[in-house]
């Protein structure tokens, strides 16, 4: 399976980990590296989300950060086409252009599902569906959290 996380994501273990949302989504996370070691899941990275990480400030940050987008086994190239996507979405879901260019990015690299812990995304996600349904294209929003319950795996509540 072919999943593809946009930057906030990576960037989970770094936030403040008293709040119970975001040590479930960290620990989401980290089972999905998992996933991924044991060759159950095939991460994606894109030009979108190599630039954007480049893009952190903190050093050490950034260093670990791109230590876990080493877990990519697969790359996407932006093009124009993923560019012309992203700017339809952004016009049809109100999308900000960063978050709709993951999605193109995800759409293109025919992805299955793209993960975030962006509300603001996850919120839209029957609207993007539809819009990238009508395009042909196929891929589902989802949490992590909400990625391991599809697995069938424990964890911990939101």
């Amino acid at each position: 399976m072919l999943a593809y996380c946009d930057t906030n994501v990576y960037c989970r273990p770094f936030d403040d980990q008293s709040q119970a949302r975001i040590k479930a989504e960290t620990e989401a996370f980290i089972a999905i590296l998992e996933q991924v070691d044991q060759g159950k899941i095939v991460l994606t990275s894109s030009d979108v989300l190599v630039a954007e990480v480049g893009q952190i400030a903190s050093r050490p940050k950034r260093q670990l950060v791109e230590l876990y987008l080493a877990h990519c086994g697969q790359h996407i190239v932006v093009t124009p086409q993923i560019v012309q996507l992203a700017d339809h979405l952004v016009k049809r879901t109100r999308l900000k252009p960063r978050d709709a260019l993951h999605v193109a990015a995800a759409c293109v690299g025919q992805v299955a599902i793209l993960l975030t812990c962006d509300d603001r995304v996850a919120r839209k996600r029957q609207t993007i569906s539809q819009a990238t349904r009508q395009l042909g294209f196929e891929v589902s929003i989802l949490n992590p959290l909400d990625l391991l319950v599809k697995f069938g795996q424990q964890a911990a509540a939101r």
